[in-house]
């Protein structure tokens, strides 16, 4: 059985899928803690009137090979949407890094519960859905 693909079940999709967006750049920026001169980034809350998934992504820049024998590069972090954050009070190490591990738990916390309302939503519209067309739940 294929269930019908309305607006709510393309909007739970697309904000379950920028949230997993969201969680890797947020899980690059923990990860890069120690980097000297790395600046955290985050990703755009989608906008009223915007779609929140407006297609493909442009493709992302990978290092050029300028000898047979080097490794391919790997394409470049974070994703295009991505952007640097303003400054909100966090300090940066004298190093230049201005990851604070508390601020990127925070926001993951957040990213977190997000998703579980996100896939609590969809899975409550596929058992609206299910009910509806009286199929067994």
């Amino acid at each position: 059985m294929e269930l019908p693909q309305g607006d709510l079940f393309q909007l739970a999709t697309a904000r379950a899928a920028w949230l997993a967006r969201r969680h890797a750049v947020l899980t690059t920026n923990i990860a890069n803690a120690d980097t000297p001169g790395f600046r955290p980034l985050d990703l755009r809350p989608p906008e009223p009137g915007r779609p929140v998934l407006a297609g493909p992504s442009p493709p992302t820049p990978v290092l050029a090979r300028t000898s047979t024998a080097h490794l391919a590069g790997m394409p470049a972090l974070p994703p295009p949407a991505a952007r640097g954050r303003p400054g909100e009070g966090w300090e940066t190490a004298p190093a230049g890094n201005a990851v604070v591990i508390e601020e990127q738990a925070q926001k993951l916390v957040q990213t977190q519960l997000d998703h579980q309302l996100a896939t609590g939503i969809y899975g409550k519209l596929v058992a609206l859905t299910r009910a509806a067309l009286g199929v067994g739940v």
